[in-house]
């Protein structure tokens, strides 16, 4: 710590002082007279001890009692006769199974409506053609998210670096993101290579022997975030309801019933 001018670095004191300033263990102490010593008292008194009194009378002890009468006992009864079991009866025949001829063929039932169709599965309808057409998602063991973006090389280039959307990073899980495709806008004799940093860099490289600019399309793709687990387990009843939430969008309603009449 640095001193500035009029300033001291002091210590604290703890020890107690009197009032005027001088420690209490070096004030000077008083010496004052001893008095003379006083008569002793006279010896105390003991008094005289008192008789002792009688011992205590015990009674004299009563007589004892006649014995009483000796308890009477009844003669023991006769043994019981012992049970009779009789003999076990013989086994009854086993039955034989009688089946019987088969019946004449029961008349062919009604056929009864037919039931709506399965999902194809997650869809997306848009108005296409002045008809309402589906959009099927692609189905994965892993649940990836795409992103398609462009990328400008000019002719002095030999490798481009490009950060990816911050956003499609947040969306994925770290270090899944990866290149799926180059395409550039002319033919090529060699290959474009890509591929994606530890910070989210796209590093996009070309041949050596093209001679001018390139627009590169790229096509990223990430495992979404917390559901990077290939073919994750369900349940029986989830696996209904999740068939059930997608089935509805096919499942003929009355409006559609009244529109084809």
């Amino acid at each position: 710590m640095h001193e500035r001018e009029g300033r001291r670095t002091a210590t604290l004191s703890y020890e107690v002082t009197s009032p005027l300033g001088a420690a209490l263990e070096d004030q000077p102490r008083a010496e004052g007279s001893t008095g003379p010593t006083g008569p002793t008292g006279p010896a105390p008194s003991t008094g005289p001890t008192g008789p002792t009194g009688p011992a205590p009378r015990t009674g004299p002890t009563g007589p004892i009692g006649p014995p009483g009468p000796e308890p009477l006992t009844g003669p023991t009864g006769p043994t019981g006769p012992s049970p009779c079991t009789g003999p076990p009866g013989p086994t009854g025949p086993s039955p034989e199974p009688v089946t019987g001829p088969s019946g004449p063929r029961g008349p062919t039932g009604r056929r009864g409506p037919t039931g709506p169709s399965g999902s194809p599965g997650k869809a997306v309808m848009l108005e296409l053609g002045r008809q309402w057409r589906a959009l099927l998602c692609i189905e994965a063991p892993v649940a990836w998210f795409f992103d398609v973006a462009q990328l400008r090389m000019e002719e002095a280039d030999t490798e481009v670096l490009a950060p990816i959307d911050p956003l499609f990073v947040e969306a994925c899980e770290p270090g899944s993101i990866r290149v799926l495709s180059t395409q550039p806008d002319m033919p090529l004799s060699g290959t474009l290579g890509a591929c994606v940093t530890d910070d989210n860099m796209v590093v996009v490289r070309r041949p050596q022997d093209v001679p001018r600019s390139l627009s590169v399309t790229l096509m990223l793709a990430g495992a979404r975030r917390g559901a990077a687990t290939r073919f994750p387990v369900f349940t029986e009843a989830q696996a209904r309801r999740n068939e059930m939430f997608w089935n509805k969008p096919f499942e003929p309603s009355a409006e559609d019933a009244a529109a084809s009449e």
